[in-house]
């Protein structure tokens, strides 16, 4: 009879034990996930064991910013060459400037760190400002700038301006003008034709409708809009260039509708050019004028407003047929300059202020700039360039040649 006893208290003493060992276990994985809680997040993000290590040896804030932040892709393949760990930087401007190889990102991350950032901080510049910079800024900019001493709160005024150059910083401080104005006449005083070209831009993304497009400013040889098409317009016998971007097609297709209601027939005669078309006609210029009269005639190539896409020589069905020899006599061009802007275009060139915009009156030229813009230009009377200097650049990505 005492068997059955004494096997109750055998079991009840291992169940006992069983249940002390339970607390252990979960103290001991507590203990085991308190220091390891940053892997297993890691972990959850989709990180490598490799990339856990990588990331596990920087310091407390940067392994911070890896949990807050979206995961890196092939974070790994950073190692493949020698670096100085600056992983999400390297994501970051790679993702910017997606043409670059991974050596040549490293070496201007790595540069940056090691010479300017923390004299940028010192003269108050914040990671999101520089972070900004980075879309924009060559090492020598930041060399620049911290060579010169100048310090964020001088600076800020002017950096969110588009086509900010930022080794004219400087300059734009002691101009003493307001921030839109010291960039513009500083760095672009050319947007004036009166005014001599110092330098020559090219626009790497002209697909703004308010790029401004001459001589100074140019776009790749190899620039072709992606969205051309052919407007259901008449056309000139002699007319081989019949497209236009699809925006500014639609729009003419319109306007020409409604200038028929008032029998009115409008007609292109030359739409998109390519940068050797345009080549061809400026060459042929030149072999006819001296080189004042040719570059007051047609447009350097690379700063042809036809390029674009967007710019447009209009002729009329009355034109065509003989009844009238220039178009600038037409009651068409006449109906055109009074409702362009309805539809988005402008006269390009008018004969008020060739000195601004460097080209004789073009009575047959208008460009596609969008309904607002337009509304402007024609409200005040002004040239595409004076929009420009009273709104500033249209295009946000330019670079000195």
């Amino acid at each position: 009879m005492k068997t059955p006893k004494r096997s109750y208290y055998n079991q009840k003493r291992s169940f006992s034990k069983r249940i002390l060992i339970i607390p252990i276990v979960v103290i001991c994985l507590s203990v085991l996930m308190f220091f390891q809680w940053t892997r297993i997040q890691l972990a959850f993000k989709g990180y490598s064991l490799t990339e856990q290590n990588m990331i596990l040896k920087l310091d407390d804030e940067e392994i911070k910013s890896f949990l807050n932040n979206d995961k890196i892709n092939s974070l790994e393949s950073w190692n493949e060459l020698e670096n100085e760990n600056h992983y999400q930087e390297y994501a970051y401007y790679q993702k910017l400037h997606s043409q670059l190889s991974k050596k040549d990102v490293i070496a201007y991350i790595d540069t940056f760190y090691q010479k300017y950032y923390d004299k940028l901080k010192e003269l108050n510049y914040s990671d999101d400002v520089l972070c900004q910079m980075m879309k924009k800024a060559q090492l020598s900019d930041f060399e620049y700038i911290t060579k010169q001493n100048l310090n964020y709160q001088q600076t800020k005024s002017y950096l969110d301006i588009t086509g900010v150059i930022y080794t004219d910083l400087k300059a734009y401080i002691d101009s003493q003008k307001q921030p839109l104005e010291a960039v513009l006449s500083v760095s672009y005083p050319f947007i004036n034709s009166q005014n001599k070209v110092n330098r020559t831009y090219q626009i790497i993304n002209p697909d703004s409708l308010a790029t401004i497009i001459k001589k100074g400013f140019q776009i790749a040889s190899d620039y072709i809009p992606n969205d051309l098409v052919t407007p259901n317009i008449i056309f000139s016998q002699d007319c081989t260039n019949r497209q236009l971007r699809k925006e500014a097609s639609e729009a003419l297709e319109l306007m020409a509708q409604d200038a028929s209601k008032e029998n009115l027939h409008l007609a292109i005669k030359s739409a998109y050019r390519s940068y050797q078309e345009q080549k061809d006609i400026y060459d042929e210029y030149h072999q006819k004028y001296d080189q004042v009269t040719a570059d007051s005639l047609v447009a350097i190539p690379g700063s042809s407003e036809h390029q674009l896409g967007l710019g447009v020589d209009l002729t009329s069905q009355s034109v065509i047929d003989g009844e009238w020899r220039f178009f600038g006599d037409t009651p068409e061009y006449k109906w055109v300059v009074a409702n362009a802007h309805r539809y988005g275009y402008i006269l390009r060139y008018p004969s008020h202020n060739s000195k601004m915009t460097g080209t004789t009156n073009e009575p047959w030229h208008f460009r596609y700039v969008g309904k607002e813009i337009a509304k402007i230009i024609h409200d005040n009377n002004w040239t595409l360039e004076e929009y420009v200097l009273h709104y500033g650049l249209g295009s946000d990505c330019l670079i000195t040649k």
